[in-house]
C-alpha cells in the first residue's frame, strides 16, 4: 500500500485531525477540509554515509521509510530548520518533480528551496501564513547550528528572522497542531503559544546529555519538559518525536509512558507507530 496515497484518501470528519508519524521528526497532517501537510519528512538515508555528520553508520536509520520520497503527496510541506535530517533535498526534490507543493520554512534556507523549484513562503515567528486553505503560526524554538556549550540553546534570530521555529498548524474549526521541531524549553515559545491552544502537540523527546554533546549533537526536550510545554500550550494529545530513528540519539517509548503515566496523569498522550495513519478526536 502506497501509505502517502492512503493517507491522501483519509476521511477526518470535522473535529478531529488525521496524523502519519514517517519516523524521525516527519509527520503527515490532515483535517476535515482535506489539505495534506507534511513536516519535516526525512525519506532518504543520505546521513547514514555523509562524513559531514560523523563516522559513516552513524546516522544510519534504524528502520525503512514507510515509502520513497518520491510518493510524497503533499500540498505544503512544513520545514523548522535546515538541519538535514528537518530538511532533506533528497527527499523533498522527487517528491516536488511528482506531486508538486508549497513549502515554508525560515527565511535562511531561501536560497536552498528555490534550488527544489518549489513556491516559498518564508515563515517569520508570530506572523501566520494562510496557505492551501489552512493557516500556520510560526512560533519561536530554541536549538542551535552545532554545539558550542550549554548556553547554545537559544532562539536565534538572523537577519531579522528566526532561525529555528516550529508551527501550529489549524487544519480544521478549533483543531490546530503544534510540531515544535528541535526545542528546549524558553519563555519565548510560552508567550508565543500563548492564545493558540494547539490540541495536538507533537514535541521532541530524545533531551540531551554530556555524552552526546560532547560528540556535537545538540539535544532536545526530555520527556519531563516535553510534557511540561504540552500543558503550558494546553493541548489534549502528546505525540513524541525524534526519538526513534537514529540508534545515537534515540529516547525509549517505554521511559516515555513510564513518565508520563507516573509524573503527569492527566495528560493524554498516543505513540504513534511509523507508517500508520490515525485520527484523533481534539
Amino acid at each position: 500500500m502506497n501509505v502517502s496515497a492512503g493517507f491522501r484518501d483519509l476521511v477526518v470528519p470535522p473535529g478531529m485531525v488525521g496524523i502519519c508519524a514517517l519516523g524521525q521528526a516527519g509527520f503527515l497532517l490532515k483535517g476535515s477540509g482535506g489539505t495534506v501537510v507534511a513536516v519535516d519528512p526525512y525519506l532518504s538515508d543520505r546521513l547514514a554515509a555523509d562524513s559531514e555528520f560523523g563516522p559513516p553508520g552513524r546516522w544510519a536509520r534504524r528502520f525503512p521509510p514507510p515509502f520513497e520520497p518520491g510518493a510524497l503527496d503533499a500540498d505544503v510541506v512544513v520545514v523548522t530548520h535546515e538541519h538535514a535530517d528537518h530538511f532533506d533535498p533528497s527527499t523533498l526534490r522527487p517528491a516536488q518533480a511528482r506531486h508538486p507543493f508549497t513549502l515554508v520554512a525560515p527565511p535562511v534556507l531561501r536560497d536552498e528551496v528555490k534550488a527544489l523549484g518549489a513556491p516559498f513562503e518564508p515563515a517569520y515567528a508570530g506572523e501566520p501564513i494562510d496557505v492551501a486553505g489552512i493557516r500556520i503560526h510560526p512560533v519561536p524554538a530554541a536549538h542551535s547550528p552545532e554545539y558550542t556549550g550549554p548556553t547554545c540553546y537559544d532562539v536565534m534570530v538572523q537577519d531579522g528572522a528566526h532561525r529555528f521555529l516550529g508551527y501550529v498548524v489549524e487544519v480544521g474549526e478549533g483543531v490546530s497542531v503544534y510540531h515544535a521541531g528541535d526545542t528546549v524549553l524558553h519563555p519565548e515559545i510560552d508567550r508565543a503559544l500563548d492564545g493558540l491552544r494547539p490540541r495536538v502537540a507533537l514535541l521532541p523527546v530524545n533531551g540531551r546529555d554530556r555524552i552526546r554533546e560532547e560528540m556535537g549533537i545538540v539535544g532536545n526536550l526530555t520527556v519531563r519538559e516535553a510534557a511540561h510545554l504540552a500543558a503550558k500550550a494546553d493541548a489534549r494529545w502528546l505525540l513524541p518525536s525524534h526519538h526513534d530513528l537514529f540508534a545515537v540519539n534515540a529516547e525509549s517509548v517505554t521511559t516515555f509512558v513510564d513518565t508520563l503515566d507516573r509524573q503527569f496523569p492527566d495528560q493524554e498522550y498516543f505513540v504513534p507507530k511509523v507508517g500508520r495513519p490515525v485520527v484523533l478526536g481534539v
